[in-house]
């Protein structure tokens, strides 16, 4: 299957509530739990307010979405979350669904989008750092509190990273590389110690360097290491 390449796969900018309500359904699907799902009455007040929600179907059957609202800067859009079916991954989707909001964005005259991951995910760093371009901006200890399903009862540390539409990366005189101790998906999930371990040794390097004025500028996946740069 191509996600992004088969006629199957529609993307729709979704705005009102009989088309926003199979989002949380949805979410729910996909990270598992309740608590923290985004209500219709939620994603109908953000985007009503500016925001905006982008959902992939094949056929009736949503398989993405993404969902982002305005932030205290005017450019700059926060990407709360993009979603995808595990039997769509791999062949483009989530990478098609960050550029049709990049799409809404600079046509609604937004100039970067910001959001938050996981930084153990390289998967995701992978996309949202050497695909997309974006760049580690701030380290967050703990940032959600307790989430559970995918995340387990980890702590939620978090990378905020900051995607500039318009301008170009800069460069970076320094440079170093950071390890990413072994850790898969399932551990994290399952809160093994190997995952808290892993967890607070990328937080014991990776917060103090930000804060020091370095950025995360690329991953390699394979490798299990980031690059920092300043």
């Amino acid at each position: 299957m191509s996600a992004t390449g088969s006629p199957s796969i529609e993307f729709r900018v979704l705005r009102h509530a009989d088309e926003l309500a199979v989002l949380p359904e949805f979410e729910g699907r996909i990270w598992g739990g309740d608590d923290d799902r985004v209500s219709v009455n939620m994603l109908v007040a953000c985007i009503t307010e500016g925001g905006m929600a982008i959902g992939a179907f094949d056929g009736h059957r949503i398989v993405g979405s993404v969902f982002g609202f305005r932030t205290f800067e005017e450019r700059v859009l926060h990407s709360h979350y993009m979603a995808v079916d595990p039997e769509y991954r791999q062949h483009g989707l989530g990478e098609a669904l960050k550029r049709r909001q990049a799409e809404w964005c600079v046509d609604n005259g937004v100039t970067a989008m910001r959001w938050t991951f996981d930084p153990m995910q390289l998967t995701n760093a992978h996309l949202n750092l050497n695909k997309l371009g974006a760049l580690g901006v701030t380290y967050h200890v703990n940032h959600y509190g307790a989430l559970g399903g995918i995340n387990g009862s980890l702590p939620s540390d978090r990378l905020t990273v900051q995607w500039e539409l318009e301008r170009p990366r800069p460069a970076f005189a320094e440079q170093e590389v950071l390890p990413v101790p072994p850790v898969s998906p399932e551990q994290i999930a399952a809160s093994a110690p190997e995952a808290l371990q892993a967890r607070l040794a990328v937080r014991d390097v990776m917060e103090p360097r930000l804060a020091d004025g370095w950025r995360v500028i690329g991953v390699d996946r394979h490798q299990r290491t980031y690059t920092l740069g300043r």
